[in-house]
């Protein structure tokens, strides 16, 4: 059976140090990647009442295309098998419930290198996963 290696992307430096790591994964393992972005979902009541769920839409297409384009040439000019996945939600969440969905080996991903503190006070994406996630979580710091 086929697994895989999630990897959220932000285009972040942190991100990309977290791509190049799961590449290399990849090519040892012959796993595809699954290059996540998550946005967020953007619906309070103030926003219904200027924007339709159609502007909501194509701005978050816009913003993931944006976000993910680097991360896409690193892994076609690799020439690993990989998925790239808009989700919309809370980052934390979507990144859980994909790898509770998919055969996922692990997550590879970055850290913005908050202190323990700074994360529990802001609340971090790699510290949510790395609580709830079902399968191995690699953190890996920008350089």
């Amino acid at each position: 059976m086929k697994q895989h290696i999630i990897v959220p992307f932000d285009n972040s430096d942190s991100a990309r140090e977290a791509l190049h790591v799961a590449i290399d994964m990849a090519q040892k393992y012959k796993e595809k990647i699954l290059l996540l972005n998550v946005q967020s979902k953007f619906t309070t009541p103030h926003t219904k009442v200027f924007f339709n769920d159609s502007d909501m839409r194509d701005y978050q297409l816009t913003l993931y295309e944006e976000a993910i384009a680097s991360g896409v040439r690193l892994l076609e000019e690799s020439g690993i098998e990989f998925e790239a996945k808009l989700l919309i939600g809370f980052a934390q969440d979507e990144i859980f419930k994909e790898a509770e969905h998919q055969q996922i080996r692990c997550i590879v991903m970055g850290s913005r290198g908050h202190s323990a503190f700074v994360g529990s006070v802001l609340g971090s994406v790699s510290q949510g996963v790395l609580y709830r996630a079902n399968c191995p979580v690699m953190v890996v710091p920008s350089k």
